[in-house]
């Protein structure tokens, strides 16, 4: 993976060929992959190329199941890229997980998402990563306010972070019909200083439906409690870093309850 990481991975999964995003499309009718499921996965050259797909769900078990290990080694060797070994341990890893770049400035460039079934599936074991850009002005409602006092923030202020929170497997045919209402109220409470950093606490329970109506029955709903720690550097009401998780279930469709965790974090930090 990290011999691939200058190269684009592409996946598509959830709905039928006509409802592709046109580029997706194109290299999704260039493949030879069977078209047997609905998961897949595309390895392209920096010049956005084909170079080799296969079926996208992991594990190697069922006809539509791919050995991730054998495919990898196939796209790397079709890339002409030469085996290299990871640094032992106490060396400098490189980073393979996606990241956001900044302007050059010194403020965070947004967050990233670790979202992950809490089961004993297989797909459950690996999470789903979502990048989140955010703007200056967009941090600003984490200021800490004056006097120590506690601050309420509306949940419906952070449907950016939010709207990832789908479980793995059914997340794209669940995206074609985006949460619609957020509801909650979080309190943002000073929790403490030292020598460096002032922190406080970002609390409250969340829900997300698909209708404006939030008693409808059979649709899909997410329900779960979101806690975060801020820092901020001593003599600044700014953000200067946020750890946190949310834990709660999604009900898809008012028949499977999943339950789902996330874990949020600034970046850059």
């Amino acid at each position: 993976m990290n011999l691939l990481q200058p190269f684009v991975v592409v996946t598509w999964h959830g709905a039928d060929e006509a409802a592709m995003e046109p580029d997706v499309r194109e290299i999704y009718a260039r493949s030879d992959v069977p078209k047997d499921t609905n998961v897949y996965a595309f390895v392209l050259d920096p010049r956005g190329r084909l170079v080799h797909g296969f079926r996208g769900l992991p594990g190697g078990r069922g006809s539509d199941r791919s050995d991730y290990q054998v495919e990898l080694t196939k796209a790397r060797a079709k890339l002409n890229l030469a085996d290299t070994k990871l640094p032992k341990d106490g060396g400098a890893r490189p980073s393979t997980l996606p990241d956001l770049r900044t302007s050059g400035s010194s403020g965070l460039a947004g967050i990233r998402l670790f979202v992950r079934r809490n089961d004993d599936l297989f797909q459950s074991r690996i999470p789903i990563i979502e990048l989140v850009p955010m703007k200056a002005e967009e941090w600003r409602k984490f200021s800490l306010a004056e006097g120590g006092s506690v601050k309420t923030i509306e949940a419906e202020q952070l449907r950016s972070w939010l709207v990832h929170l789908y479980p793995a497997g059914i997340r794209t045919a669940e995206q074609m019909r985006p949460f619609k209402t957020i509801l909650g109220t979080l309190k943002l409470a000073p929790a403490g200083t030292d020598e460096r950093f002032r922190y406080a606490l970002l609390s409250g329970a969340v829900r997300l439906t698909k209708e404006e109506d939030v008693g409808a029955p059979g649709e899909s709903a997410f329900e779960g409690i979101l806690q975060a720690v801020l820092m901020y550097r001593r003599g600044t009401s700014e953000v200067s870093s946020l750890r946190g998780v949310v834990e709660g279930a999604y009900v898809s469709q008012g028949r499977a309850r999943m339950e789902l965790s996330a874990t949020l974090e600034s970046r850059p930090d």
